[in-house]
């Protein structure tokens, strides 16, 4: 019960806090101290709890508490330290709790901040008492009926490092949006327009950071792992981490521009409305489970699909007439006083990652919407590509245009200064030619994107932005021309392979040399020998606890200019192998291999337990012995029996037992067995992934410009303060 009552007291507190914040916040007058530091203390008391709540889950979790049926779903006693540790975060509950776990730690560095009002904090613990409610509702510490011995385990396309990193990074940028959000509205509540920016700008940058990181690294995983080819499927979930990040984008840019344009603060409170809410909606879109037909990441619905409609709707109509309300008391001004300059190109960024973002939103609502009229449907992603590409080439033209723009007063010196552009441009629309590009508008992007890279080159180098905001714009360019050039000038072949013998596929050699299976008996990989060094490169098929293929991970070969992405491709009737009937204690020999049935051992007859039957069998074959234990389960009235590796190259899968007669049947399979003409062949779908790493590299320069600008946000704020004066006041209606 300590994680069950850690998480109800916490609720209660955390009401009890929400309601002094906003107490204090209507408050006219000089303010009660006394309620002030009870509202903090609350805070602080609710923070504790939920600590202690997370730390029993983690307890349990590394202690194998397997009567605890999250334990149970997510965890097993032979899986990696680092992956029960991981577990934590693996399903619906978990989850929730570590998104709950950072918002309260990012609540106590709010409360420590000069810029954070009362509102803003009556707002943030209100948004806090919701995340406790559902997990009330979603509990991890919900015990099973009977307690097991083992744990279901991990899926093994989880156990993976990147998906180690890969939740906790979304989930701090989810948890970082709701503090933008609550500045916002809390500073609508209270009338002070200006205070709250600063403040506001640090977290949307360390939100953008840390969400942009998540995602790109899901996508590499998903590109490394999947072995599908891609790193983005435009699934609504993926698009669900996707929306809020180009909002918070939006945002970050109408942030810049309040500091010379006071009119933007407007726009600025429906961009952390819009952010926070699109999370919420996210949310709701990925664990509700009204996707599970469209999505492969979606949860099924598990009761919590209503309360998190209910929330995503209250706060979007709260919110909204709350702004609509405030929208008179709230600065005035013009956005911009000429389209050559500076504040015109940051409004029209803002406008097109806005614009990106409804259309994603659109693309990714569209099963929800449909699902209402009785006939659910999803869009493809050829939508996503054709609505997306001319706005591709928008954000290429304004990352061009935007280093050489003075703040309303026009270019700096005139284009005509600048037309080694032209060379970089020049450039592009070679590379557009040599990959056989013939869309104009990919033609376009790929022109611009060197040009736009270069100007925010020059542009950081005389001083005109920082490094870091360079960087990040860099970043998108480089990006958008590894996106165009992998997609649209990728190519996909079937190649059957002949073990021994090479073959000149996409200008680079490949030989198939080979199938096996580790020691472990849990992976099995497929060798190949890659380009003129002939580089070892390996397809990795991971096994479940039966022994059955449970995650493919595709062998790539990596060079400066492409990737060479080498699928194997899994053909089920190969896999069942030879039927044999093997006697107790009678040599049976199939194709140079003898099989000897020992013995078999039989547990789990407690009652407690799923029944198990142990089948012992020696393996000998070239002058090797090994002895493999495949198993028999019972489970839920079917019988599931495993596959075992022996000698690093032969299959046994059981099927059936007859103890009475003595007899196992199992299907018997060499991994490296040739075929009717003398020789092992493997099928297999090669794809080349031209510039592919220029989208790796620019999630990087993203990741690392919008964090370097976070830390140099958060520094400017602590020298102002410490000079006594306050972050709203550099914002003013100048236009230098």
């Amino acid at each position: 019960m300590i994680g069950y009552g850690a998480v109800g007291l916490a609720l209660i507190v955390t009401m009890f806090s929400a309601i002094c914040f906003f107490m204090l916040a209507n408050r006219k007058q000089t303010t009660s101290q006394n309620l002030a530091s009870k509202a903090q203390l609350l805070y602080w008391l609710s923070t504790g709890l939920i600590g202690v709540a997370a730390l029993y889950l983690l307890y349990i979790l590394l202690g194998n508490r397997f009567d605890y049926a999250y334990v149970f779903g997510y965890s097993s006693r032979d899986l990696p330290l680092a992956y029960k540790v991981s577990a934590f975060w693996a399903g619906q509950e978990g989850s929730f709790m570590l998104w709950l776990v950072f918002h309260a730690a990012f609540g106590l560095r709010l409360l420590r901040k000069q810029g954070a009002a009362f509102g803003a904090m009556a707002v943030y613990s209100l948004i806090q008492t919701v995340l406790l409610g559902l997990l009330l509702v979603k509990s991890p510490f919900m015990m099973l009926a009977e307690p097991r011995i083992d744990g279901a385990g991990l899926n093994p396309l989880l156990q993976d490092p990147w998906m180690v990193i890969h939740p906790p990074l979304l989930f701090l940028g989810y948890a970082a949006l709701a503090v933008p959000f609550s500045l916002g509205m809390g500073s609508m509540l209270q009338e002070c327009h200006a205070e709250w920016l600063a403040v506001a700008t640090a977290w949307t940058l360390f939100a953008l950071a840390n969400l942009g990181a998540g995602m790109f690294i899901g996508g590499f995983w998903a590109y490394k792992v999947l072995g599908w080819g891609g790193y983005w499927a435009w699934d609504p979930v993926e698009n669900s981490s996707l929306v809020p990040w180009l909002a918070a984008c939006a945002l970050l840019h109408m942030l810049v521009l309040t500091k010379v344009r006071v009119g933007a603060i407007k726009y600025t409170y429906i961009g952390v409305i819009a952010s926070f809410i699109l999370v919420l909606y996210g949310t709701f879109l990925t664990r509700s489970g009204v996707l599970s037909d469209f999505s492969t990441h979606s949860f099924a619905d598990e009761g919590i699909g209503g309360f998190l409609g209910l929330t995503v709707l209250a706060t979007a109509f709260v919110t909204s007439v709350f702004c609509i309300v405030k929208w008179p008391t709230m600065p005035a001004g013009d956005l911009y006083s000429k389209l050559t300059s500076r504040e015109f190109v940051l409004a029209l960024t803002a406008l097109i990652m806005g614009f990106l973002g409804m259309l994603v939103f659109v693309g990714m609502s569209t099963p929800l919407v449909t699902m209402a009229f009785g006939s659910p449907q999803s869009v493809s992603a050829v939508f996503y590509n054709n609505a997306t590409l001319p706005l591709a080439a928008a954000i290429g033209a304004a990352l061009l245009a935007g280093p050489w723009l003075r703040w309303g007063k026009g270019a700096y010196g005139g284009f005509r200064h600048y037309w080694w552009l032209g060379l970089f441009m020049a450039g592009g629309l070679f590379i557009a030619v040599r990959l056989t590009l013939q869309q104009p508008l990919f033609i376009v992007v790929l022109a611009l994107a060197p040009a736009a890279a270069a100007a925010n080159v020059y542009s950081a180098y005389v001083k005109r932005m920082s490094w870091a905001a360079a960087a990040s714009h860099i970043g998108v360019a480089v990006m958008i021309a590894g996106i165009i050039a992998s997609g649209a000038a990728g190519h996909s072949t079937m190649v059957t392979f002949v073990q021994g013998q090479s073959r000149e596929i996409f200008g680079q050699r490949v030989e198939y040399a080979g199938t096996e299976t580790d020691q472990t008996g849990k992976a099995i990989y497929t060798t190949f020998y890659a380009g003129s060094d002939k580089l070892v490169v390996q397809a990795l098929t991971k096994l479940n606890k039966e022994g059955m293929p449970a995650a493919r991970e595709p062998g790539i070969y990596r060079s400066a200019f492409a990737d060479i992405y080498i699928a194997p491709i899994a053909k089920e009737e190969e896999d069942l192998g030879t039927e044999l009937t093997l006697n107790k204690g009678q040599l049976l020999s199939q194709s140079g291999v003898t099989l000897n049935f020992i013995k078999f051992a039989m547990s789990g007859m407690e009652g407690n337990s799923a029944v198990r039957v142990q089948v012992i069998i020696e393996v000998t074959a070239d002058g090797q012995t090994q002895q493999v234990k495949p198993e028999l389960v019972s489970k839920n009235g079917q019988i599931i029996g495993s596959t075992v590796t022996a000698l690093k190259r032969y299959q046994v899968h059981i099927t059936g037992l007859k103890p009475g007669e003595g007899q196992v049947i199992i299907e018997f399979k060499d991994n490296n067995a040739i075929g009717a003409d003398g020789v092992a062949k493997l099928e297999a779908e090669v794809s080349t992934k031209p510039l592919i790493n220029l989208v790796w590299l620019g999630a990087v320069l993203i990741t690392a410009g919008t964090g370097w600008s976070g830390v140099k946000q958060l520094i400017s704020q602590r020298q102002i303060l410490q000079r006594g004066h306050c972050p709203a006041a550099r914002t003013a209606s100048r236009t230098r």
